[in-house]
């Protein structure tokens, strides 16, 4: 199967601002390179510091996090059809992955690393401001979630203490 990179990231929710401009999108698609994983294989691991961000093309994969004590759970599996991408955090920050993922299945993959990233919004910043924000817009929603977590978990807390 012949994979149209403008196909896949038309479908992207990041790019979703800009997907109708095909002059960008066609710059947009310039960035990314092709890469294909087999069965089993680790995209990224937990812990290590990376620079790229993958959009699953086909195929699908499983993100796994640690435990304080190291043990290991699936927090979610996602299939290409879900339209989705991870990874992006490494083009805004130099931090430690945060998730191990691994393909669960034969997989191609769109990825653009930061380098790359960078370059495009500084040369194309019509380009690269709705992505940065449609970013920012995901980040912003992850410290909702969390702290409406953590606020439960603490209300959770007094609750047994009280009791």
């Amino acid at each position: 199967m012949e994979l149209s990179v403008l196909d896949v990231l038309t479908r992207i929710p990041l790019f979703e601002e800009i997907k109708n401009d095909e002059a960008s999108m066609k710059i947009l698609s310039g960035v990314f390179t092709t890469r294909t994983y087999h069965q089993g294989e680790t995209i990224i691991k937990e812990g290590d510091v990376g620079s790229e961000m993958f959009i699953v093309a086909t195929g699908a994969v499983e993100i796994q996090k640690r435990t304080r004590a190291g043990d290991s759970y699936t927090v979610v599996k996602l299939l290409a059809s879900y339209n989705i991408f991870f990874g992006e955090m490494a083009l805004i920050d130099d931090d430690k992955r945060s998730a191990t993922v691994t393909a669960t299945e034969d997989s191609e993959f769109l990825v653009v690393d930061k380098k790359a990233f960078l370059k495009l919004g500084n040369d194309y910043p019509h380009i690269g401001l709705p992505i940065t924000r449609a970013i920012s817009k995901i980040l912003a929603g992850r410290l909702r979630k969390t702290t409406e977590d953590m606020l439960t978990i603490f209300d959770a807390l007094v609750s047994e203490i009280q009791n």
